[in-house]
């Protein structure tokens, strides 16, 4: 392939995702969440729709990510505010972090050093936030994302503040 094959490889490939982004939007308030099936980072098989009958925050992030590390202080307080709380109906709170990484390794310490200590965790080795399967199912464009699932599986904040999730959790979950 020479090299004026190559650069109209990547105009359309820029072109297709430029197009994908803006005219898509994020996953939305009111849909069923798109499956997610991987390994978990110790290497068990996962899939989202196992966790239907919980809230399930999903978070994507990067330990390279200095807004990303930042909200982990947040998200670790919150994950302990409303870990140990149950709905009416026995619907407890999880969170699932995605990292977006070139390699497990430096999500690791990352998770260690934020004190990130539950067990959903997915490494998603992508290169870029663009090309990873998970993001383009959420159409997330930049990190940290968060999206709020209810215990039905359906999205109920898309792209949610910590103050957005907290005034559904708080009405939703009690002691």
């Amino acid at each position: 392939m020479n090299n004026r094959h190559f650069v109209w490889i990547v105009v359309l490939l820029i072109a297709f995702l430029a197009y994908y982004f803006l005219f898509s939007g994020s996953a939305k308030k009111g849909e069923i969440a798109p499956e997610i099936e991987s390994k978990l980072l110790d290497g068990s098989p996962f899939k989202l729709s196992d966790l239907r009958g919980d809230y399930v925050l999903i978070d994507f992030w990067g330990s390279w990510c200095p807004p990303c590390r930042k909200e982990n202080r947040t998200l670790v307080s919150f994950y302990n505010k409303y870990k140990d709380l149950k709905s009416k109906d026995g619907a407890g709170f999880k969170v699932l972090n995605i990292a977006i990484e070139k390699d497990d390794q430096r999500v690791k310490k990352a998770i260690e050093k934020d004190g990130l200590h539950w067990d959903l965790h997915i490494v998603d080795e992508s290169r870029l936030v663009a090309v990873s399967p998970f993001t383009l199912a959420y159409k997330v464009t930049d990190l940290p994302s968060k999206f709020l699932i209810d215990p039905s599986g359906t999205i109920v904040a898309s792209k949610a503040s910590f103050e957005e999730i907290d005034e559904i959790l708080s009405v939703a979950l009690v002691k």
